[in-house]
């Protein structure tokens, strides 16, 4: 059989999409590069060329988690209508896209170094949306802040600080009403 050439963008797609379901099947620590490419049928050589490693094939995941729940928020926050403080709540309850990854959440919180990088993309990622929501507040007179960006980055560190501390991924009901009300608070004392 002759060589497959693929786009670049297709062929790392598939390289991401063929170590998730390894790393979901088999688990992050037994899964190797060489089991990635066997199950793609290709020269593991090719694996290494779009990616040093598979903890880098991981980030690409987390980056991909990232961008999918940011822009399910995005499209909550485009179709409610309420108030700064009403998108707030659905901010806080927007964790549709992590419940398709669900089965990856051990593999993410078994690494310091992992969690790390999950919560800085986090607040890469939120920093633009959490900005505009507070602009709008501004707008709306739920709250007045003079400097929205360095507030969202406030707030985006200590909700990444207090959940590296409780729990990578805060699914228990009662964690995230209880930081939704120290973030409403915040935002609340700033009229």
């Amino acid at each position: 059989m002759g060589r497959v050439t693929k786009p670049v963008e297709e062929r790392r797609k598939e390289i991401i999409n063929t170590a998730q379901e390894l790393f979901i099947e088999n688990g992050f620590d037994k899964t190797q590069m060489a089991d990635i490419s066997k199950k793609m049928n290709v020269a593991q050589g090719l694996v290494y060329h779009y990616f040093k490693s598979k903890t880098d094939i991981l980030y690409a995941i987390i980056d991909i988690m990232a961008d999918e729940q940011i822009l399910a928020t995005e499209e909550l926050f485009d179709q409610s209508n309420g108030s700064a403080r009403d998108k707030l709540a659905v901010l806080f309850n927007s964790q549709t896209i992590l419940k398709d990854y669900s089965k990856l959440i051990p593999i993410l919180i078994s690494d310091s170094a992992i969690i790390e990088y999950c919560l800085k993309k986090m607040i890469i990622s939120a920093l633009p949306l959490l900005v505009s929501l507070i602009e709008y507040g501004n707008e709306d007179g739920s709250w007045n802040y003079e400097y929205p960006e360095m507030a969202a980055a406030f707030i985006l560190h200590g909700i990444s600080g207090v959940i590296g501390v409780l729990s990578p991924v805060y699914q228990d009901e009662n964690e995230q009403k209880a930081l939704l009300d120290v973030v409403l608070r915040f935002f609340e004392s700033g009229k």
